[in-house]
């Protein structure tokens, strides 16, 4: 997140933790008084953008973590009531372990797409193969070309 902070202008940056705070485009225009479409237009700059989904996404328990801590506790909870009643319903049991494990390949299959969208080309081999037979190539700019060069007119 620190790089995002670093490359948001200082307004950009004050627009987006408005925007966090608000929540809405008008409550950030009364809050700085700025015209509307200044608050719209910062906003919609992709480092902007970045930071308003990084900072929302470490909140509370839109935090993967803390999903995952809540959902610990829920499973533990589930496995001692039935430790300490006996009675239990396996249904129960088996929803919270398949929501984790789903949770945690839709995590998985996330942070894949994403390398994938972030892995560049790293080489690229371009192969032009000359024929003999075509030295300037065919249509109109091979036969300009001839003419240019064997000069005629």
């Amino acid at each position: 997140m620190s790089k995002e902070v670093t490359t948001i202008s200082p307004e950009g940056l004050e627009i987006a933790n408005s925007y966090l705070q608000f929540g809405n485009i008008r409550g950030v225009c009364q809050h700085l008084q700025v015209p509307e479409n200044r608050v719209v237009e910062a906003l919609n700059k992709r480092e902007v953008k970045k930071y308003i989904d990084t900072v929302y996404l470490d909140m509370g328990f839109r935090n993967k973590n803390n999903i995952a801590t809540a959902l610990d506790e829920m499973i533990q909870s589930k496995l001692e009531e039935a430790q300490e009643t006996g009675m239990y319903s396996n249904k129960d049991l088996a929803d919270l372990l398949q929501m984790a494990h789903k949770m945690r390949m839709d995590e998985i299959k996330a942070q894949t797409d994403a390398e994938k969208a972030t892995t560049s080309i790293r080489t690229q081999n371009n192969v032009q193969i000359n024929d003999g037979s075509l030295p300037f190539g065919q249509g109109n700019y091979g036969k300009l070309m001839d003419k240019l060069l064997n000069g005629e007119s």
